[in-house]
């Protein structure tokens, strides 16, 4: 009986050791097998960016039709731009009618209601909407394809004959004075309407948003007149992009937006580029007595958009800030030092200028250490070649994003409409990732030199002046203000 059971235990042990060996051999020979597992795959060059063939038409009343055909989904997306002309005087009234104007033009065209537009839209299987930028007026809309045609017509309608109902003026002001109510009680708002405000000074792009006062006094006549003054064909691009046929959709547009007849706006004298900022480093505290936090921000005058140094500008902002999340000023002052959750940098290029600024929202104890190092970064970018393996980051960053934002209809639209509209040739879309990747450390730092400053550039701070002043007295002249930019003693 011994015998058998110690046969049998003998039996059991080479079975086990055999299993034991055979797996062991398989899993060496399964990571040999899988080393590649261990080695992080290596980027390939970028594929070549090929637009579809565009069809541009000039139509007889001036106005640029562009049309990309696009069949691999049954939609189609239309978006129509019109450069807005303003003239350098009472300026506030202006921006406030350029904006009313752009919101109002969906809210009944034609001869239809606000009401009845929005249900002929959404039988169509569509949407539309329009706002106003500060160098132009946009109007957005997607339709189901088998009603493209039919949607044109509505678009044509929006821009030729907006009927601007007193009724809807009334609802305007009045949801446009609550809503800027609500957003001068926001410290970013705050922070970007002052900054701005200084860094333009009597300049359209200085205004961010309009007075109440200035709401009140608008009428409907006041807006019409703005519209016909300022709105013309020849100053207008629609840009259409989908599942349609191009041929058909010319002949449409001809027969709809081609009846848009109006001379090119004249009696309105263009603004001009916006100035050189100010010479000395200059502090505007905003207060906003128990506050618990403080919003900054820190910049000053950069490029247009159609800027040569536009290209190594962003790149030297990626490095910097911009939304990346292992950007320098993200890593330094969020992850090392704590100062706040969230920090960032940006280039608003415009038209016929643009800024550069860096901001975050900190604890009211920590802001000025925290704007110090946002100018020793400054300084940093100033100063120092950016690293070989931190430019290309910044750079592929750049270059993803750019193929994200082209990967629907509706960013395809928007970038040819901008393209169009701010003057950027029409190799920009073809030629931007090459030119993204040509920037060298030396563009970075050169631009950063020019740019991004720290001996002259505008601080504005939003917080408790009783706490922030002492301190901020330290980094420059201050001018203190209340919330509605009457001067604070």
């Amino acid at each position: 009986m011994r015998s058998l059971i110690k046969a049998r235990s003998f039996i059991i042990w080479i079975i086990i050791s055999s299993v034991f060996v055979t797996t062991a051999s398989f899993a060496g020979q399964n990571e040999q097998a899988e080393s590649w597992r261990k080695q992080a795959p290596q980027p390939h060059s970028a594929r070549p960016f090929d637009l579809p063939t565009a069809r541009e038409v000039k139509l007889e009343n001036g106005l640029t039709l562009v049309m990309i055909e696009d069949h691999r989904t049954p939609l189609v997306t239309m978006n129509a731009g019109v450069s807005q002309a303003m003239s350098g005087n009472d300026l506030m009234s202006q921006v406030a009618l350029a904006e009313a104007t752009g919101e109002l033009l969906t809210e009944g065209a034609g001869s239809r209601t606000s009401e009845q537009l929005a249900r002929e839209v959404e039988t169509l299987g569509g949407q539309i909407s329009s706002s106003a930028s500060s160098d132009y007026a946009v109007v957005n809309a997607a339709v189901i394809s088998e009603n493209a045609e039919a949607m044109i017509g509505v678009l044509a309608d929006v821009l030729a004959r907006p009927a601007f109902h007193s009724s809807e003026v009334a609802l305007y002001k009045n949801n446009r004075i609550e809503n800027l109510t609500v957003d001068r009680q926001n410290p970013a708002f705050l922070v970007r309407e002052h900054f701005n405000r200084v860094i333009y000074g009597s300049h359209p792009y200085g205004i961010v948003a309009p007075t109440p006062e200035t709401i009140r006094l608008m009428t409907r006549a006041k807006i019409a007149r703005f519209y016909e003054s300022s709105y013309s064909p020849a100053a207008s691009v629609v840009v259409i992009v989908g599942d349609f046929d191009s041929t058909k959709m010319e002949a449409k547009a001809v027969a709809t937006l081609g009846k848009w007849k109006k001379p090119i706006a004249s009696a309105t004298k263009p603004i001009a580029s916006a100035t050189p900022g100010p010479a000395v480093r200059r502090v505007l505290l905003i207060d906003r007595p128990g506050s618990e936090q403080a919003d900054f921000r820190i910049g000053n005058l950069a490029v247009a958009h159609s800027d040569a140094d536009y290209f190594p500008l962003m790149v030297a902002n990626a490095v910097l800030g911009g939304e990346r999340t292992g950007s320098r000023l993200f890593m330094n002052i969020r992850e090392q030092k704590g100062y706040t959750y969230d920090v960032y940098s940006a280039v608003s290029a415009l038209k016929r200028g643009g800024t550069f600024f860096g901001g975050s929202a900190t604890r009211t104890e920590v802001t000025i250490p925290a704007i110090k190092e946002m100018l020793a970064e400054f300084d940093r970018l100033r100063n120092e070649a950016v690293p070989a393996e931190e430019l290309q980051n910044a750079k592929s960053y750049l270059t993803g994003a750019f193929s994200i934002s082209l990967s629907t209809q509706g960013g395809i639209a928007d970038e040819i409409l901008q393209i169009r509209l701010l003057g950027l040739g029409a190799d920009y879309l073809k030629n931007y990732r090459a030119r993204i990747e040509a920037v060298t450390a030396s563009d970075v730092q050169r631009v950063a030199r020019k740019y991004i400053l720290t001996d002259r550039p505008i601080i504005v701070v939003v917080g408790d002046a009783a706490k922030l002043r002492k301190e901020l007295s330290t980094l420059g002249p201050i001018t203190a203000l209340n919330v509605k930019g009457s001067p604070r003693k």
